[in-house]
Order: C-alpha cells, then structure tokens, then sequence
C-alpha cells in the first residue's frame, strides 16, 4: 500500500503553465498535483493578480480536470478515488456496533473511516470504524451513550469535530438585573436632559 500512496504522491507538476479551468477559462498557474488529503481531487496553485507575492488553491475532481485538460491526464493515472460516505438509519446497536440492516457493504470497506452519530438517541458522539460486515459497523471503542432506533449515522471523512453531545440552548434568555438598572439609569438622563432644552 506504501508504494502506491508514494506514486500518487509524486507526480507533481511544478512551473508556470497554463490549464482550462472549470469555467473554460484558460489560466496560469504555478503547481498541478493530486491533493493528499481529498483523494479524487487535483489541486491547483495560483498566483493572484491582485495581491502581490499571494499565492491560492483551488481544487478540481480529477474528471473534470482531466476533461479540460487531456494533456494532463498522465496527472491522474492510478490515483485513489473520492473517499466512499454513506448515511442511514440505526436498527440495532451495542457499546462497539452499529447495525443498519438496509444496507449491503461489502466486507471493511469502511475500515478505518469515522462514523458520526447525527440524530437521535447518542447524536453528535464521533467514532472510528474498525471492521464492517455487510450491514454492521464495529467501532474502536464503545459509546457513551448507545444509538438506537432513533438514531441517524453518517459515514464520512468530511465530518470533522462535530461537539454537539452534550450542548444545550436556553429555551429563554433573560437579561440579567444589572443591564435593566443600566438602561433605566441611561433612559432618565435622557429625559432630564431633553427638558432642559
């Protein structure tokens, strides 16, 4: 596996060139390379023109890069795909599982991605998936609190640091008397001042 991820690493371009962007504009960049950390994307390094010696990313699916750009298709040969994402609903859980039976994944391909609890009974918890069957998910260590029925996933490199276990709104805000003595003393001066006048 090390081998593979250093190829896809290695081919850089590097040097002023010119690209199609999304757009079908024709642009000079600085740097074409496949991105380490969203598979599946090229990333492009730009110049601005209007602010001196900055410099900017701007990131393409590797399709649509090639599309427009066929002369640099060498670019993404043997590059990983986009990570996988997947949702759904729980139907069972224990302290470690998660078991939607909808579902029909083959055998750890979910292996090492985090799965995020997004609704319901244990939502906002966070954790890592370590094997997955065709419909349950085993997880690195157990749950604070156990999804079930009502419980929504999401499986997804793209969820990061959620914090919502255990956060609360006030279902009312009142101000505290300090701030009410502060205006009433403000509103009297005013009048005071305005009978002057």
């Amino acid at each position: 596996m090390t081998g593979g991820v250093e190829k896809y690493f290695s081919m850089t371009i590097i040097g002023s060139m010119q690209i199609i962007d999304i757009n079908g504009e024709t642009r000079e960049c600085l740097e074409v390379s496949p991105d380490q950390s969203f598979p599946g994307y090229i990333k492009v390094l730009y110049t601005s023109k209007y602010r001196p010696n900055h410099k900017y990313s701007e990131w393409y699916k590797k399709e649509d890069f090639v599309k427009n750009n066929p002369n640099l298709a060498k670019l993404i040969k043997g590059t990983p795909q986009p990570w996988k994402e997947d949702l759904g609903r729980v139907s069972m859980a224990s302290n470690q599982t998660v078991t939607d039976k909808t579902k029909k994944w083959q055998s750890n391909e979910f292996a090492g991605y985090p799965l995020w609890i997004s609704r319901g009974l244990g939502e906002g918890q966070m954790r890592n998936i370590i094997i997955n069957s065709n419909d349950t998910l085993i997880i690195d260590k157990p749950w604070k609190v156990t999804p079930d029925k009502s419980s929504q996933y999401v499986i997804s490199h793209n969820v990061h640091d959620p914090q919502v276990m255990g956060n609360t709104l006030p279902t009312e805000i009142k101000p505290s008397k300090k701030v009410k003595s502060v205006r009433k003393t403000k509103s009297k001066k005013k009048l005071k001042h305005s009978k002057i006048n």
